[in-house]
């Protein structure tokens, strides 16, 4: 079962634009455009956010390479380069695939860029969740801190107090945290130390 995917096809030749994206559509992909050069290649995958950009590596004179670095750094798409020989190293530092075209290549290969490009993104989500998590006990401990420094409060009322500040405002813990440093004198320039 295909997984799907919005894709666009970068190459500088027609008739191989042509077949990948008639084997693509007959396996249930969308393909959303079609370029032959860098500059247009970068500005579609920047406002059509595809999925999965496939790049032929002879664009524009052999520098599809640098295309696909662009795209892979700046997060915007899964990249699988099309490359001529398995002597290219560059290529690995992507999914890529080695000419000639055709369905059973072109289809398994496609399948696996966009399951690594989803399973990254998750990824690299599930670590924006836990970095957020981590600074937000930072705070809530310094708060915490200052709460048993100048308020006098054990640790449990001090935990206990910016719970129920929390819910009684309807807000976070970091908010209530971030309050409380505020207002027995730390700056918010101090807070992520």
């Amino acid at each position: 079962m295909p997984l799907g995917g919005k894709i666009l096809v970068a190459s500088s030749v027609a008739a191989e634009r042509k077949l990948i994206i008639e084997i693509l559509r007959r396996a249930g992909h969308t393909v959303s455009a079609e370029t032959a050069d860098i500059a247009h290649t970068l500005r579609r995958t920047r406002s059509l956010f595809p999925d999965l950009v496939i790049i032929d590596n002879g664009l524009d004179g052999a520098r599809g390479l640098k295309a696909a670095e662009i795209i892979a750094q700046d997060q915007l798409a899964a990249v699988l380069l099309l490359v001529d020989s398995d002597i290219f190293p560059q290529a690995r530092n992507y999914h890529y695939l080695i000419r000639p075209v055709n369905h059973n290549s072109l289809v398994p290969a496609v399948e696996a860029a966009l399951y690594y490009w989803r399973r990254e993104g998750e990824l690299r989500e599930q670590i924006r969740k836990l970095e957020d998590t981590l600074e937000t006990r930072k705070i809530t401990d310094k708060a915490k801190g200052l709460l048993i420094d100048k308020m006098g409060m054990s640790e449990h009322e001090a935990h206990r107090f910016i719970q129920k500040e929390a819910m009684k405002r309807s807000i976070t813990l970091r908010q209530v945290a971030v309050e409380v440093l505020e207002k027995l004198g730390q700056s918010k320039n101090n807070i992520k130390e």
